[in-house]
């Protein structure tokens, strides 16, 4: 029994380490992610500079909440281009081809934490947007319509970006399953007196 298990044990390490040498489809695979992230940002960086831009107008034409809805607009936005200004000229400089399959693994596990995250932070601005509308109604003159137009502008952001983040989530989920089928082609059979593994690829 001693013996079937250490076979057993070498065949798995053989399998993965097989798994892990055909480093084509793994170099195809995190080319993949990385122009899926760098799209994610291109989108992200173009709905801030269309809400700079509409927000600046909107500051100087429009008076009382509108105000404060474009100006909170564009507050966030500056910040959201920052972001996604980082985010895809990071991921220009990553080299597909540069990681083996535990940080393929690694890799993907983070992108999609990053993405529930940032959902759980969605809900949480889009409850702050009520909030702070809701507060605005108590209030009078300027801080009402400061309160409730930074409201509205927090509602719009947040819904967007759960929009966003349950989009790219769903996306590179999705693309994570090539993962699993690879794991999913290692075969093992057993036999009276044999053990043997396969990988289809």
């Amino acid at each position: 029994m001693y013996k079937y298990g250490c076979a057993l044990m070498m065949l798995l390490l053989l399998s993965v380490n097989l798994l892990a040498q055909d480093t084509a489809w793994l170099e195809t695979f995190n080319r993949e992610r990385i122009h899926t992230t760098k799209t994610a940002m291109v989108v992200l960086g173009g709905w801030s500079v269309a809400n700079i831009a509409t927000g600046l107008v909107g500051m100087g034409q429009a008076g009382g909440e509108a105000k404060y809805f474009h100006q909170m607009n564009v507050i966030w936005n500056a910040v959201n281009l920052g972001i996604a200004a980082a985010g895809y000229f990071g991921n220009r400089k990553l080299n597909p081809a540069s990681y083996n399959i535990q940080g393929s693994i690694r890799e993907q596990n983070k992108i999609e934490k990053i993405y529930l995250v940032n959902g759980a932070l969605d809900l949480a601005y889009i409850m702050g947007g009520l909030y702070a509308r809701e507060y605005g109604k108590n209030q009078t003159g300027k801080e009402q319509d400061r309160w409730k137009g930074y409201g509205s502008s927090i509602l719009l952001q947040g819904g967007f970006l759960l929009l966003y983040d349950i989009v790219n989530i769903s996306i590179h989920h999705r693309h994570g399953k090539v993962l699993n089928k690879k794991f999913d082609g290692m075969q093992l059979s057993f036999a009276p007196g044999r053990i043997s593994a396969g990988l289809t690829f």
